[in-house]
């Protein structure tokens, strides 16, 4: 399989995420604030998961750069990383409707780890998988990686801990703010090449 093929399959089940994810927003019940501010936790956690949703997509875009083939183990990784991505939708509509419920916004937070976990497992396979030595130099150096399942794993913690569960919602934002600039490891490979 070329890496394009790949790299165009996980961009339509990305896209695929999103719109379900928008599509759990039903419209307002009425025609004034009090209907729209009903929507409000559902809009607030489509806002995060979209905001996830696009930073993995970015992510996996760069990542994909510096892949030089596509594997059997890449498939599989690939397959797995979407898999746990495509639970955002659920668990978006579930804490959105639930007004941000203990349980739900746990479970939540369970998938963003999954989901991080999930692409350290990606980022590994295609860097193992590589031949260049210089490609196993720049991805040595883990700083996001602990990052992201720290606070994702401080995010699930914090579901624990009574009428302050929410703040999860914002540790994830937390996870993910330095992948919001794309990964410099690819990008300095992708300059040398």
């Amino acid at each position: 399989m070329s890496k394009s093929r790949l790299e165009a399959f996980s961009d339509g089940v990305i896209a695929i995420i999103i719109t379900i994810t928008v599509l759990l927003i039903d419209l307002p019940e009425g025609d004034d604030w009090q209907a729209l501010k009903a929507m409000l936790p559902l809009v607030a956690c489509y806002a995060v998961s979209f905001t996830i949703v696009g930073v993995n997509w970015v992510n996996h875009h760069h990542l994909f750069q510096i892949a030089e083939n596509v594997s059997g183990r890449m498939l599989w990784a690939n397959l797995l990383y979407l898999f746990v991505l495509s639970f955002i939708p659920v668990t978006t509509g579930w804490v959105g409707r639930s007004g941000f419920g203990v349980f739900p916004t746990r479970v939540y937070s369970v998938v963003n780890l999954s989901v991080a976990i999930a692409y350290i497992l990606l980022q590994k396979t295609i860097v193992v998988g590589h031949e260049n030595s210089r490609v196993r130099e720049e991805f040595s150096e883990r700083g996001k990686e602990v990052w992201v399942i720290s606070m994702d794993l401080l995010a699930l913690a914090s579901t624990y801990i009574s009428k302050v569960h929410y703040v999860s919602i914002i540790l994830l934002i937390v996870a993910i703010a330095p992948w919001i600039i794309p990964d410099l490891r690819s990008k300095r490979i992708m300059e040398d090449r």
